[in-house]
């Protein structure tokens, strides 16, 4: 009978694990540009307005990739009931290639360089497009992961064609002027606009943590009840379950 449980929750457990990836999405509304970060009883209140600007070339200018991490972030707080993020209890994996992630979450916020990877097999710095904005939050005391990602209406049409082209040094000085203006500047009042809706979305998807437990997000089962399960492998792509919690 044990046997036939671990079967059957085994089954279960895999299934849901396809339906959880597509599905628990949350697409929230963002009416502020702070966001607070804890370090052991150090906590600290960043504003947009305060690190997303860059010096290039002698001139400073906002930084989009800076603000596209920090819409993430404030997506990720909307996770903890007191919107506080554990800054060194949680890493980051992100497909989002530029100096970006690295300038905020390292440089200013002093993330750990070792929680911020990027994603293998990531697009080119050159070539990334709306399909490569996101983010995977995970928190390494409990297992949980979510994926914060932004949506189309985030960036102006056109916007990563003459992107790529002027970083790939292929545009033309018609090309370079118009991502210039109006393409660049839309994509600045498209960051800074609140309230910002809908223009990201956040799930909770399932992560295999340090330890090697498979932890999942709410799994449906008969009755319309709701848990958050755990799972062990035991060779063979069989599942041992572990823990069960009531999500309801």
């Amino acid at each position: 009978m044990e046997k036939r449980m671990k079967i059957k929750w085994a089954v279960l457990a895999m299934s849901a694990m396809v339906l959880c990836m597509v599905a628990t999405v949350y697409a929230d509304t963002l009416v502020h540009n702070q966001v607070v970060v804890k370090s052991g009883e150090t906590v600290v209140r960043y504003d947009l307005d305060e690190v997303k600007t860059e010096v290039e070339d002698g001139k400073t200018k906002v930084c989009i990739c800076r603000c596209l991490c920090f819409r993430a972030l404030q997506m990720l707080a909307t996770r903890f009931a007191d919107g506080v993020i554990p800054r060194d209890d949680i890493k980051i994996v992100t497909g989002w290639t530029t100096h970006g992630p690295e300038e905020l979450f390292v440089e200013v916020m002093g993330w750990s360089s070792g929680d911020l990877t990027p994603m293998a097999g990531a697009t080119a710095a050159a070539h990334l497009t709306i399909e490569d904005a996101y983010f995977f939050f995970i928190q390494k005391s409990t297992g949980k992961a979510w994926k914060v990602v932004a949506n189309e209406g985030l960036y102006p049409q056109g916007f990563f064609a003459y992107r790529t082209l002027v970083k790939t040094g292929q545009a033309t000085d018609e090309q370079k002027a118009f991502f210039q203006t109006p393409l660049r500047p839309q994509a600045v009042i498209n960051m800074d606009t609140l309230p910002l809706i809908d223009k990201f979305d956040i799930q909770t998807v399932p992560f295999y943590a340090e330890d090697g437990i498979l932890r999942m997000p709410t799994v449906f089962v008969s009755g319309g009840a709701a848990y958050e399960v755990e799972l062990r492998g035991t060779g063979n792509g069989v599942f041992e379950l572990i823990k069960v919690v009531n999500a309801d």
